[in-house]
This record gives structure tokens, C-alpha cells and sequence, in this order.
């Protein structure tokens, strides 16, 4: 993962840490699943019909359950691109 000026993430450069947003009340769950989608597009986005849904609903399949990242999660999948 890089940051906005394309280079590694680094405390040093004031990047967060996993403690802080654990300080801050995120579930370690929340954090997973967030990785998990950072570069990796889960197999519902190529369904147009989920795509056009509203933002509520679409959101109900960007969480996934710990079980669920290990059954759909590729890392093959996963892009080689910095974003």
C-alpha cells in the first residue's frame, strides 16, 4: 500500500498505524475486510444489476465476514498497481 506521494506506508511520514485505528474503536474484522478490498475486486462488481443498486444496498456487499473473504478472497485477483 502506498501513500499519497506513491511510497510506502511510513509512521515517519505521518501515515496511520493498525494501533491507531484500533485506538479509534475499529474492529479488527472492519480493518480485514478493508485490506481485502484494496486492490482486489470481489466477484459481485461484475454484476451490472449490483452495480446500479443504491449505495445502501450496494454496501451490503462490500462486507463480507471473515469465512466469506476465505472462500471468495483471490489473491490472484489482486491488481499490481499502486492506487
Amino acid at each position: 500500500m502506498l501513500n499519497e506521494r506513491n511510497q510506502k506506508l511510513s509512521k515517519r511520514f505521518g501515515d496511520v498505524s493498525v494501533e491507531s485505528f484500533r485506538e479509534k474503536g475499529y474492529e479488527p474484522e472492519a480493518l480485514v475486510n478493508a485490506m481485502a478490498l484494496c486492490g482486489w475486486a470481489p466477484p459481485h462488481r461484475e454484476d451490472e444489476n449490483i452495480l446500479s443498486l443504491e449505495l445502501a444496498e450496494f454496501m451490503k456487499y462490500e462486507v463480507y465476514e471473515l469465512d466469506d473473504l476465505e472462500f471468495f478472497f483471490d489473491l490472484r485477483k489482486v491488481g499490481r498497481v499502486p492506487t
